[in-house]
């Protein structure tokens, strides 16, 4: 039976409820295949410590200018000065134009993050020792490739946000710092313990809404939602990751979840036909896990498609709302792409009858 929707926040499950506050955390200092990595509250706080680490605050930054709020502010709360370099329609980046960029702006760190789960820096990565032949440091954000992408560590440093995979109220890591003692980090720095107890009593007002299907309990439980996130797009102060969280991290199934993801972009690719529709990715390798399935909508009918989605219960994001800051470096063809763009869910709470709903819905719009 299809999900009664589509979308939306992550929320923890009863049993996992149940465990809050009953888990005593030691940290590790790995996942998957990345070593010596450092837990945060947010993919913020991890780039906040690697800018410091690398002792580059108050330096000119470079960062594409397909890129969310959350970074650029991190960057902007070591006091640093950005600008963007040039993204190509597949979201690779364009590397002429960005090497050209370097060599004008002459920038101290070179941003970089493969996207929704695919290596759009295959292009750019062989440049990475040239790139820091010129005095530039790399900061790679893995947030979007973290399940399917094997660790590269050609970057300076590599920084990721944990919470757009699975339901965890916060974390994110940094790898490659040299001289932080992690132990006396988790000792002295504390967890946000507000963030996550507005995560669990949100995920309570979910779950009695999937069990009652009242929308009127929606108007209970999206401000908390809400709240949280305006707690972490406010927050420069730097937390460690949540026992809570960590925990939950730890026993995740993420085989299980990049496989489910993998199999409903298949479908999708192989069944959405709708000629306003153009998949911005189309080559799906096996071992790929995507974060969603980003689409241009043709003809400026965005909105109307998002509408139409919505009238179903399927609730697709926009990722992300471009910054103002970032449309004053835009070409008029970038920013019609960034105005063109959704992103379809195709995650692991969802099975293949949910995507046959999806792709049925896209192609019957006009």
């Amino acid at each position: 039976m299809p999900s009664i929707e589509m979308g939306g926040n992550f929320c923890l499950s009863k049993e996992q409820i149940s465990r809050y506050g009953k888990v005593k955390c030691s940290y590790g200092d790995s996942l998957f295949e990345w070593k010596d990595i450092l837990f945060t509250h947010g993919g913020r706080s991890a780039i906040i410590i690697a800018v410091r680490d690398l002792g580059l605050c108050n330096t000119k930054v470079l960062v594409p200018n397909f890129s969310c709020h959350s970074i650029t502010d991190a960057f902007h709360a070591c006091g640093c000065k950005v600008e963007y370099y040039k993204m190509n329609a597949d979201l690779t980046a364009n590397v002429n134009a960005l090497m050209l960029r370097i060599d004008n702006i002459r920038p101290s760190i070179l941003f970089t993050c493969p996207l929704f789960g695919f290596d759009t820096l295959a292009n750019l990565r062989p440049l990475y020792k040239e790139i820091q032949c010129k005095g530039v440091k790399i900061i790679e954000d893995v947030t979007h490739s973290i399940l399917g992408i094997k660790p590269y560590i050609e970057a300076d440093r590599v920084v990721c946000s944990l919470r757009k995979w699975l339901e965890i109220p916060d974390g994110g890591f940094v790898w490659g710092l040299k001289d932080l003692d992690k132990e006396a980090f988790y000792q002295t720095t504390s967890e946000h313990k507000t963030i996550v107890s507005n995560f669990i009593k949100a995920s309570k007002g979910k779950l009695k809404y999937f069990e009652t299907k009242d929308d009127s309990l929606k108007l209970s439980f999206l401000p908390i939602f809400y709240k949280n996130n305006e707690l972490f797009d406010d927050c420069n102060q730097i937390y460690r990751m949540s026992a809570f969280s960590y925990e939950l991290l730890m026993q995740a199934n993420f085989v299980a979840n990049a496989t489910t993801r993998n199999s409903n972009y298949r479908y999708l690719l192989q069944n959405i036909n709708n000629q306003l529709i153009e998949v911005i990715q189309t080559e799906l390798k096996e071992d790929t896990a995507p974060l969603y399935m980003q689409v241009y909508v043709k003809d400026g009918r965005r909105t109307d498609l998002q509408k139409k989605l919505m009238s179903e219960r399927l609730y697709c994001p926009i990722i992300w709302p471009t910054p103002n800051e970032v449309l004053k470096s835009c070409s008029v063809e970038d920013i019609a792409n960034y105005n063109n763009m959704l992103s379809l869910v195709i995650d692991q709470r969802y099975d293949l009858e949910d995507m046959k709903r999806l792709a049925k819905i896209i192609n019957h719009f006009n």
